[in-house]
């Protein structure tokens, strides 16, 4: 057994992103004072089609949205707690099918799918063959997601008990991450040969040097739907009821199948 686990983070909020600004901070301050805000929860492999989705939706009517990014079932745990914010985005839509008699989500949109696929050093220097039996190969380091954590987890805990191999690969771990976005540092940062991501994250700018993604079976990595839901307790409703029409809307979507949903 080569694992050591890392720590699963309580209410895993890793940043807070205000999007839109004045010319003059000054001004700037004043006129946030008087708007509304939107606050929306999103998993962070999907906070780069949402930031870009939020700018515009802050162009086109007088309010500013921050966007709280983490890992789904953190932000969940964080929204049922403080039940405060918007709207939220998690990873997999079984975090609705799951979380749906709380009570807390309610109008949802559908915006793309995810999908999980085996990512590994940029040129494939291990010359992994890509099979899911690779994750049990002691000469790799193999770095999954904890499924207590991340949406990513999740997935990769359904994948290998698919494949019957979960208790095996997990025993092959060198760790456990909480999220996709440390899946991709432990690559880049050479403690990973092999991980579980899912197959956007490969296809950012700012990972296209060190990543690449080779596909799983889709007997055993089915895509997930991603919804896009309301808050029930949200103070803004109205906004939160346009916000979803455009985010669902041709626009919206297009913008997230750029980013490779």
């Amino acid at each position: 057994m080569k694992r050591r686990f890392l720590p699963v983070i309580g209410i895993f909020l890793l940043s807070i992103v205000l999007i839109g600004c004045g010319d003059k901070k000054e001004k700037s301050n004043t006129t946030d004072l008087k708007k509304k805000q939107l606050l929306i929860y999103c998993g962070i492999t999907m906070v780069k089609p949402m930031a870009k989705i939020a700018k515009e939706f802050e162009k086109r009517h007088n309010v500013a949205v921050k966007i709280i990014q983490g890992g789904s079932k953190d932000l969940y745990n964080s929204l049922k707690t403080s039940k405060r914010g918007d709207l939220y985005l998690p990873g997999s839509s079984s975090y609705r099918k799951n979380n749906l008699n709380d009570g807390f989500l309610g109008e949802y949109v559908f915006l793309g799918h995810n999908k999980a696929s085996i990512v590994v050093g940029k040129g494939n220097p291990k010359n992994i063959k890509g099979n899911l039996e690779d994750l049990l190969n002691p000469d790799l380091n193999v770095v999954l997601c904890n499924p207590e954590s991340g949406s990513i987890g999740k997935m990769t805990k359904k994948i290998l008990t698919k494949a019957k191999i979960y208790k095996q690969a997990t025993s092959n771990t060198k760790f456990l991450t909480t999220d996709s976005r440390n899946l991709t540092k432990a690559i880049r940062d050479g403690e990973a040969d092999i991980v579980i991501n899912w197959h956007a994250t490969t296809m950012w700018p700012e990972n296209q040097g060190f990543v690449q993604a080779i596909e799983i079976d889709e007997q055993y990595a089915k895509k997930k739907e991603l919804l896009l839901n309301g808050l029930t307790f949200s103070k803004n409703p109205i906004l939160v009821k346009e916000f979803l029409t455009f985010a669902g809307g041709e626009e919206g979507r297009t913008i997230f199948t750029e980013y490779g949903f």
